[in-house]
């Protein structure tokens, strides 16, 4: 079932991050909020566009890729749900850490969920394991292009950066696993 996984599934991989990570947000009127008001409402609106635009290139790479919008969604919510829920993760916290510092603790959270929900599907590839180090690490350095689109005041460039970087990590490691062997299940004797 699976399908060739290359440089051009990288590519598509790449452009589907920052399509999903930019649709949503730039719909939003999203000028009268103050930044961390921003960063929230923009994170819900990417985890609904990343997931859909990830769900879309997994077609047919994998049996269980259906499933991996639903789990992507609720990772996405409850690492979002977590870290707004516990003050002095969340950025309206009165800690005098700087704002990059924040997002991505935040960030890595919210990466780490994401990444054992998604990791449910592709456990069965020998690589699998990989993506548990990869969602974290590549979630919390988009905060710089999240940090950078908002210091030149711009939602568009904040979004289109944040799925930039998160995409090309991520491609990457989606690569190596889908490349990998499935591991055959454990014969009971």
């Amino acid at each position: 079932m699976s399908k060739k996984v290359g440089w051009s599934f990288w590519w598509l991989w790449l452009i589907a991050n920052i399509i999903g990570s930019l649709i949503l947000p730039i719909l939003v009127w999203q000028d009268p909020y103050d930044v961390r008001s921003r960063i929230f409402l923009n994170e819900i609106l990417q985890s609904v566009g990343i997931s859909l635009a990830q769900s879309v290139v997994l077609r047919d790479r994998f049996t269980k890729e259906g499933w991996w919008l639903p789990l992507t969604l609720f990772g996405w919510l409850l690492g979002l749900s977590i870290i707004f829920s516990i003050p002095s993760l969340s950025v309206r916290s009165q800690a005098k850490l700087p704002l990059a510092a924040i997002l991505l603790i935040d960030f890595a959270v919210i990466g780490a969920i994401v990444g054992i929900c998604q990791w449910q599907l592709i456990k069965s590839f020998r690589a699998g394991g990989l993506w548990l180090f990869a969602s974290p690490i590549a979630l919390s350095l988009s905060t710089f292009g999240l940090l950078l689109g908002y210091t030149v005041n711009s939602v568009a460039l904040a979004s289109a950066l944040q799925g930039a970087i998160y995409g090309a990590i991520t491609g990457l490691a989606a690569i190596k696993v889908l490349r990998s062997p499935k591991m055959l299940p454990k014969s009971k004797k």
